[in-house]
Formats: structure tokens, C-alpha cells, sequence
């Protein structure tokens, strides 16, 4: 089994390049980060309007692009340090 240590600096060493490649097409990793980032947060929103939590939040668009942000700026701390 790898330990985290080994798996962090593996996928640096992998993040390391500015861009991935799909067959002819780059795409710069923060497009990857921003739509994980993206996809957590529509994630969570959907599941506190399933739940009904997100009847506690002021402005529903806003939070939702906060959201975006900090699971973009976290996924982008953890595998691109």
C-alpha cells in the first residue's frame, strides 16, 4: 500500500506540467481543478436543497460561487502544492 507521503509526490511529480494532454488538445490544470471544484459545490448545494438546508442561506448563486472557490482552492492545495 503507498503511504500519503508517496501518493502527494506522486501526484506532484504529475501535476508538476503546466498542461494535460488529451490526444491534440492541452488543458491547464486548473480547468480540472475549477470544474472539480465546481462539481463538489453543485454536490453540496443539491444536498441541502434535498435536505432542505439551504433555506439558511441569504443568497443561494452567491454561496454557490463561495463554494466553488474554496473546494477549487483546497483540491488545488492538496494536489498542487
Amino acid at each position: 500500500m503507498v503511504e500519503g507521503s508517496q501518493l502527494v509526490s506522486l501526484c506532484a511529480g504529475a501535476l508538476n506540467r503546466p498542461e494535460l494532454r488529451f490526444s491534440e488538445v492541452l488543458v491547464p490544470w486548473i480547468v480540472i481543478v475549477g470544474a472539480l471544484g465546481f462539481l463538489m459545490a453543485w454536490l453540496v448545494v443539491a444536498i441541502m436543497e434535498h435536505t432542505g438546508l439551504s433555506r439558511y442561506v441569504w443568497h443561494l448563486p452567491l454561496f454557490f460561487v463561495g463554494l466553488v472557490v474554496l473546494f477549487s482552492s483546497l483540491i488545488g492545495m492538496v494536489y498542487f502544492p
